[in-house]
């Protein structure tokens, strides 16, 4: 098993903070090995192993998680095997058993349901095998989350919007599901930021991250509400079902859109002032990152923290920089502020940005 650093994590997030350009290529630069594969068992492999169990594998997010995911097998020579719970928690829970019969080096798990999942993790600590929760926590001694800092950054979006719609009127909030960590905190993050406006109400719905729910759940909130001025979606790819709906209904010029994600598409709606502004978290990023934390783990090196946060950064045209560098809304000194092209240069150099050569010490 190759060694992996302690100082990956730290590493990792250090260059993160090198917003808007990317890194020249260097001794650094990571090779071009071929496609691993990725559809391996963890029996009889001399290779690390990860096991990852997505929610699905048709959202265009993780589309992209598993092709970053992928990118890092390639450079550091390990397994990447990829499973869908298809939205259901059952198959979450089955999927995660079979990895550990299966024996592998480490399992990740985007979570339907944190504290649901907490029997099986336990199980897979038993077995010797460290878990990441991805964007979700659980209270297990061997389990790591990976996440935002989705809170927060909602937080801002609610203040952002509100002052964007003269702190005024009706705004809708679609999130994923109860139970899990992202949903839960963007919520959060989204009340949060509303409280500071009274004269602004708010109604929610839920859309289990797939988009055609979230399309027939803008409709239904255009009708039930005319006066609607904003909506706020979690995920990105159900944002830019919403914005279908938005259009259909004719009301472009009258809901302003903002979303979480920053994928190609998202960047592009900002881009032509579709959307007023999204959030790069970046998934093949993610994915390629989360690959990384996870060979740590099967290495037997621990974070000194059981959390571990990634950067992300605010998408706006410039005009929308510019307004809100001027509302002056709280805690919002270290920012980062992208316009979309900046946003689609740094989405797409993550490999460099990221590339750990010690991983292959």
């Amino acid at each position: 098993m190759k060694r992996v650093v302690a100082f990956l994590i730290a590493t990792a997030m250090a260059v993160g903070m090198l917003a808007g350009c990317a890194p020249a290529q260097n001794q650094n630069t990571p090779p071009d090995n071929g496609q691993t594969d990725a559809n391996a068992t963890g029996t009889g492999s001399d290779k690390v192993v990860c096991g990852v169990v997505l929610i699905d594998m048709t959202n265009q997010f993780f589309v992209d998680m598993i092709e970053g995911g992928n990118k890092a097998a390639e450079d550091y020579g390990c397994e990447v095997v990829w499973k869908s719970a298809d939205g259901n928690f059952d198959n979450q829970i089955s999927l995660i058993e079979n990895f550990i019969e299966q024996g592998v080096d480490c399992i990740l798990v985007d979570p339907l349901d944190s504290e649901g999942l907490k029997p099986v993790i336990e199980k897979a600590s038993q077995a010797g095998i460290p878990t990441i929760t991805m964007a979700g926590q659980v209270d297990v001694d061997t389990n790591y989350s990976t996440v935002y800092n989705d809170k927060e950054n909602t937080r801002i979006i609610a203040e952002m919007t509100a002052k964007a719609i003269g702190e005024q009127g009706k705004t809708a909030l679609l999130y994923g599901n109860k139970g899990n960590l992202v949903s839960d905190l963007r919520q959060e993050g989204y009340y949060e930021g509303m409280e500071k406006y009274p004269n602004i109400a708010v109604v929610e719905q839920p859309t289990n991250w797939d988009p055609p729910t979230g399309m027939k759940t803008a409709q239904d909130l255009i009708a039930a509400n005319p006066d609607l001025k904003a909506i706020h979606c979690v995920s990105g790819a159900v944002t830019l079902a919403v914005y279908q709906a938005v259009k259909t209904a004719g009301k472009e010029k009258d809901i302003l859109i903002t979303s979480y994600d920053g994928n190609a598409d998202e960047l592009t709606a900002v881009k032509n002032g579709q959307f007023y502004s999204t959030v790069l978290t970046g998934a093949k990023k993610t994915g390629y990152w989360n690959i990384q934390v996870a060979l740590q783990l099967a290495a037997g090196e621990r974070p000194a923290e059981h959390i571990i946060n990634m950067d992300t950064h605010f998408v706006m045209n410039e005009d929308h920089i510019k307004a809100f560098q001027e509302m002056a809304i709280e805690n919002t000194e270290n920012v980062s502020l992208l316009t979309p092209d900046e946003a689609s240069e740094r989405a797409a150099n993550y490999r460099d940005e990221l590339y750990d050569p010690d991983l292959l010490k």
